[in-house]
């Protein structure tokens, strides 16, 4: 067996995070169904809970045209939303979609996947019509007015939570190496335990994973205990098992199961940070019993999190025009000083405590005609 997959029956070992294909595990969680076509709309891979969740048996509709087991309209609606994405990570969306026609609303999620179609249908949750954005809107507004990086961070995580419900949120900013550092935390008033300002190794998080959630944004775990489902057949007829890297309903690798159970968490959902086609962070939700966020507010979520890291953008560009301000009024300054033949040595402390607003410094020396003037440590 090539040495980058695991077989089925590998222990659970850290060690084999690395080498773990997480996105060919050919299973999904209990929530969603999954049905994966061919380019020419004949259904390749069923979900074994298909059968529980659409009525739909996997051996029964595998080889099948899709148009035969959903209603037509629904075909032409799915054929529609499909042609409207415009890259290779874009993913349409439905809500509370009738995709047999018999009152039965689901959400509905669509994306390619090499030359297969992939589509998850996640039974609607909620009663009744909720405008998801119109939550978010004044969510945004919060955070927005924040005038820092950790004003902004903590808004963030309070308002993720109140979004979502989990008992803890928390902003995870990666350094230069890939290790991380909580730097906000929203959490639930009757749990002491806090993770703020914690550190964690670059191997929490191995490299595939990494890659992933710069491609997919929301990443949810409604249950570590899930009896997941299975993708029917495993494998295509070349020998390939289903890319699922896209699919919010894949399942998840024991080893990181095993990681959220060490933490006594039992529901978790993580949503990228991207800045410039760069992965900064991350915001870590946490639970400690099942919990299920409908597709809908997930979408929510992911706007929410997008903005952030715009805000985040901002906050940076801004810094960055303040400090060029500050060193070209520094500049002018001393070259003021200097034409005018005054010495800098009188004036030295206030101009040290201006570098000190352009350059962070504990100390700062001047020389000039033969005098050594030394400020702060």
């Amino acid at each position: 067996m090539n040495d980058s997959f695991l077989p089925t029956d590998t222990p659970v070992d850290l060690t084999n995070c690395d080498r773990e294909p997480i996105h060919l595990l050919g299973n999904v969680q209990s929530f969603a169904a999954l049905v994966a076509i061919s380019a020419d709309w004949i259904v390749q891979h069923v979900s074994r809970n298909a059968g529980a969740l659409l009525g739909l048996e996997a051996e029964e509709i595998t080889g099948r045209v899709f148009s035969d087991i959903l209603p037509r309209e629904t075909v032409t609606k799915l054929r529609e939303k499909l042609g409207g994405t415009s890259h290779e990570n874009a993913v349409a969306r439905l809500f509370g979609f009738d995709v047999f026609g018999d009152g039965r609303l689901f959400d509905v999620s669509a994306h390619q996947s090499g030359s297969s179609f992939i589509f998850e249908f996640e039974p609607k949750t909620r009663d009744g019509a909720q405008d998801e954005l119109a939550q978010v809107t004044p969510m945004l507004r919060r955070v927005s007015a924040q005038r820092d990086l950790a004003g902004a961070s903590e808004e963030a995580a309070r308002q993720l939570r109140a979004l979502t419900g989990f008992d803890r949120v928390m902003v995870y900013q990666f350094g230069p190496e890939g290790d991380g550092t909580v730097i906000a935390e929203a959490k639930d008033g009757g749990d002491a335990e806090t993770y703020l300002g914690l550190h964690f190794p670059a191997s929490d998080i191995p490299r595939q994973a990494r890659a992933l959630y710069k491609r997919s944004l929301l990443r949810l775990i409604a249950d570590v205990d899930d009896e997941v489902s299975p993708i029917v057949p495993p494998q295509s007829p070349e020998g390939q098992p289903l890319d699922l890297s896209l699919a919010m309903s894949r399942a998840v690798s024991p080893i990181h199961l095993e990681y959220l159970r060490n933490m006594k968490v039992r529901a978790s959902m993580s949503v990228s940070i991207v800045i410039r086609g760069e992965l900064w962070g991350l915001f870590a939700c946490h639970h400690r019993a099942p919990l299920h966020v409908d597709y809908e507010r997930r979408t929510a979520v992911e706007l929410l999190a997008q903005f952030f890291a715009y805000e985040l953008e901002r906050q940076e560009a801004k810094a960055t025009s303040d400090t060029v301000g500050r060193a070209q009024r520094l500049h002018d300054r001393l070259m003021m000083q200097i034409s005018s033949g005054e010495g800098l040595a009188a004036s030295f402390p206030s101009i040290a405590r201006e570098i000190g607003k352009v350059i962070p410094h504990d100390g700062i020396a001047l020389y000039s005609d033969g005098a050594y003037v030394p400020q702060g440590r």
